[in-house]
């Protein structure tokens, strides 16, 4: 059963990424925004490291058991749908992050979140996909992840100005101050939600029936040869690691930083973490292009190899300009990783269920972020200072050694058992 083909001139498949890649900047930008700020407004509302792994895990376990699904849905009512439906509720979403009065209460709000970001985020990356030709995936999806990464850079910035205006000019309290972004994320994502639905066209019309959806498929499709599948599974292993990586170590920063470098105030980390990300934010365009010359594997396999060994230098970093280098040298190399390994993904699954099975990566992806964040969340608080008995290593160092050590250990797997499809050819299903 395959997709029906809807014709899609190229100016509007242009269209399709760049709005699309607009959409993800925005989204991206208001995550980045509240991302640094959010550990302190936890800890004012009584929260401590671990409580900021629970409220990161609630955001990233409703978009990993429903990411799936909703691509699965994607594939038989259209994307453009569903894109619309998650943004406009995203903005919503974000009001209400003021009114919980503690911790816990923000654990619904972040929840639903997440069940917003599955309509968004796996829905789009196939839409994308349908849009661009085979030999342009790579620098396409390199261009989204290029903007998405900007809104993340500059997100850190903007919140913490709003922030600083806010308790030192408007003369609000220090839990108002926190707030007031929040505001300014709902704004922004309604804007994103509105360039899309005026600018964006599905490019490929829903499936002509509906197939059964069953838990075996999702690991063995139809359509796929040997090798597709064990690259397919291989891949699902990478993903998850990957957001296990990412989750066990990104919301501690905002921790870290002004536990290691106590005269650092909050406005000044999510400038430092926005600093460290945007030296890698211009890297995926081109990567994404090397990855279509090259090939996807060679290109990840580099990029993965120094992104986590950055991880793993982070706590080495004794002063904060060292800290900011190894915090950069990581984001780069990830920008050249991930759009060859999101380009590979898009050249394994068959073109009738590829909603399905890249939500299931991002789905499998989340899951690990959802293992992550506490895991992390507790290494710290368990092993923060304590002495290893090893020479210049503590306690400290520990979230960012599982972290990066497990992350190189997947990278071995995709190195012993991936195999690059000739010419990057996508995956075709028989009619």
């Amino acid at each position: 059963m395959r997709l029906s083909s809807c014709a899609l001139s190229e100016k509007q498949a242009r269209r399709n990424v760049n709005y699309l890649a607009a959409l993800d900047m925005i989204v991206s930008l208001g995550f980045g925004l509240i991302m640094p700020l959010f550990p302190q407004y936890v800890e004012l509302l009584g929260g401590g490291a671990l409580e900021v792994g629970i409220l990161f895990s609630s955001f990233v376990l409703t978009r990993a058991l429903l990411a799936a699904p909703f691509g699965n849905l994607s594939d038989r009512v259209g994307r453009k749908k569903l894109i619309l439906i998650g943004g406009f509720l995203y903005s919503i979403l974000a009001v209400l992050f003021v009114v919980p009065s503690s911790w816990a209460g923000l654990i619904l709000v972040r929840g639903l979140q997440g069940v917003a970001s599955a309509m968004v985020w796996p829905v789009s990356e196939a839409l994308i996909i349908d849009s661009c030709p085979t030999t342009k995936r790579g620098e396409s999806i390199g261009r989204v992840v290029m903007a998405s990464n900007i809104g993340m850079v500059i997100g850190p910035f903007v919140g913490g100005g709003i922030f600083f205006v806010a308790s030192t000019y408007l003369g609000l309290s220090e839990l108002d101050s926190f707030r007031l972004p929040f505001y300014f994320t709902a704004m922004i994502s309604l804007v994103g939600a509105l360039l899309v639905w005026i600018n964006v066209t599905d490019a490929k019309a829903p499936l002509e029936s509906r197939p059964k959806v069953s838990f075996r498929k999702l690991f063995h499709p139809d359509g796929m040869d040997h090798q597709g599948i064990v690259n397919l599974r291989v891949l699902y292993s990478n993903a998850f690691m990957e957001g296990f990586a990412f989750s066990s170590i990104g919301p501690l920063m905002a921790f870290y930083l002004p536990e290691r470098f106590p005269y650092l105030q909050a406005d000044v980390v999510a400038i430092v973490i926005g600093v460290a990300m945007g030296l890698g934010a211009l890297i995926a365009i081109p990567s994404g292009r090397m990855s279509d010359r090259v090939g996807r594997k060679k290109v990840f396999m580099v990029g993965s190899f120094f992104s986590y060994t950055g991880v793993m230098l982070i706590p080495f970093g004794w002063t904060l300009w060292l800290v900011v280098v190894f915090m950069s040298l990581r984001s780069m190399a990830f920008q050249v990783a991930s759009p060859a390994m999101r380009a590979l993904q898009a050249d394994t699954v068959p073109e009738q269920v590829r909603g399905r099975l890249i939500g299931m990566l991002e789905s499998i992806s989340n899951f690990g972020s959802v293992l992550g964040a506490p895991v992390g969340g507790f290494l710290l608080d368990v092993y923060y200072g304590r002495n290893l008995g090893l020479p210049v290593i503590d306690g400290t160092m520990v979230p960012f050694f599982v972290s990066g050590g497990l992350g190189l250990f997947t990278l071995s797997l995709v190195t012993t058992f991936v195999r690059e499809r000739e010419k990057a050819a996508p995956a075709q299903a028989p009619g």
